[in-house]
């Protein structure tokens, strides 16, 4: 059976228990991972959050262990206090042995101080600032002016950047395949990431169209532009963008579904056919939005439907976009809203 991988925190008086903390807990909830802690003595020591912390190991401890991801957190002292340069040898037994090293913040001064940034790319809190808290630095010519930076076997990241050290921390360690992890993780990286919600009650005039894939797409463009002429037409104040609703449609070329083609509308009133105008019911839902060119759809269906899955929630086989922005010739611009129904665990 192959050994679980390790990952070694180094904690001090005042170190920022914050910038390791994102890595560390999907390290710990998500993966097979282990995190150990450690001091230089293995005695209890106080975060810079006030926080008191009672490592698992000691600096002699982890200099036996094997070792496969060494994270340094910046803190208060790290850079002036010359007691944490008896982590050195652990350091260079770490990148000597193609292990990872991952500082971040103040962190990146110590290591920066001590040769270890001269010929590898890099990042810090500011280039002008690493060299005052550095001064034997010398690799200037390999700063990268980058939230967080991996070169080779070591990981650097400016203090502000917990969530981009932490992906460069998951991907060197080829995590980002986990699908729990990477569908936690989405909720704090950049862009959006999907959500619960529970949508009210819609005042909706709309057409209904019974369609497979290809008609579905003969609608686009010339739908939305009927449905508001008959709704200005009926003498309906109009109250959002448009809207399809899709019932049923599982995504095959084939497959002959209902779709409806609408926009809200404040009050329900008579409506000459084919058109209806009724108020739908509110409904549990996951959602997310996308933004870009609806080719790219698929992406965040796909991010949408991963979540469902992996949570094991029922689709109701009902869903809705929202157009709130959409522009056939800059397409990047599209802003569209996605809901599906979902039965509530």
């Amino acid at each position: 059976m192959k050994a679980p991988r390790k990952c070694y925190v180094y904690v001090y008086n005042q170190y920022s228990d914050w910038e390791p903390a994102l890595a560390i807990y999907g390290l710990s909830n998500f993966t097979d991972v282990q995190v150990v802690t450690f001091s230089l003595d293995g005695q209890p020591i106080t975060s810079g959050g006030n926080v008191s912390v009672t490592p698992q190991q000691s600096l002699s401890q982890a200099l036996d262990a094997d070792i496969d991801l060494l994270i340094i957190p910046g803190g208060a002292t790290i850079a002036s206090n010359p007691e944490h340069n008896a982590i050195l040898p652990l350091i260079h037994k770490q990148l000597d042995n193609g292990r990872l090293l991952a500082a971040i913040c103040d962190a990146t001064a110590f290591i920066g101080n001590h040769g270890f940034l001269d010929e590898v790319p890099h990042t810090s809190n500011d280039a002008s600032v690493l060299k005052i808290l550095a001064p034997d630095y010398k690799g200037q010519a390999h700063y990268k002016n980058q939230p967080a930076v991996t070169g080779g076997n070591l990981i650097t990241a400016s203090g502000p950047a917990m969530v981009p050290f932490t992906r460069e921390i998951y991907m060197a360690l080829d995590l980002l395949g986990n699908q729990q992890l990477a569908f936690w993780f989405g909720f704090f990286a950049d862009g959006p990431a999907p959500e619960f919600s529970q949508v009210n009650p819609l005042t909706f005039f709309y057409r209904s169209y019974e369609v497979n894939y290809s008609g579905m797409l003969a609608l686009v463009r010339t739908a939305a532009r009927e449905i508001y002429q008959q709704a200005i037409a009926t003498g309906m104040e109009i109250s959002g963008p448009v809207q399809w609703h899709y019932h049923q449609f599982d995504g095959k070329p084939e497959t002959v579904f209902r779709l409806d083609i609408g926009v809200p509308v404040t009050t329900a009133g008579p409506v000459p056919a084919p058109y209806q105008c009724e108020v739908l019911p509110g409904f549990d839902c996951i959602t997310m939005p996308h933004k870009g060119g609806w080719d790219k759809l698929g992406e965040t269906y796909g991010k949408l439907l991963g979540a469902i899955n992996l949570l094991g929630i029922k689709m109701t086989g009902y869903n809705r976009e929202q157009y709130f922005q959409y522009d056939f010739q800059q397409p990047d611009q599209n802003i569209t809203n996605i809901q599906i129904g979902v039965v509530k665990p």
